[in-house]
């Protein structure tokens, strides 16, 4: 049975809240995939969006590299903070 909009949004703040609760930041993997994962959303791709999960839940040991593929070493760091304001972003507009 394929996930729901509701119940992957539902994932995505735990994923973001798991990481303000141990009081760092997302690494570059973590922050490309989840919010890969809230573009997809936004673009109704829910399977996607459940793959981009997977990937951003990946324990680093497991990763193929340091960095997801098409993302640039050289680029700012991300934060938590940029994480959570485009989840409320996505989860303020309605569903398509």
């Amino acid at each position: 049975m394929a996930i729901t909009r509701p119940t992957l949004m539902e994932r995505i703040d735990r994923f973001i809240r798991a990481i303000e609760s141990r009081k760092g930041e997302p690494d570059d993997w973590e922050d490309q995939c989840a919010k890969q994962a809230l573009a997809d959303i936004q673009d109704g791709q829910v399977e996607q969006a459940e793959a981009q999960m997977i990937l951003a839940r990946t324990p680093p040991d497991l990763r193929a590299s340091r960095y997801p593929p098409g993302v640039s070493p050289n680029r700012p760091s991300p934060t938590t903070a940029e994480l959570r304001a485009e989840f409320d972003r996505i989860t303020s507009q309605t569903p398509r």
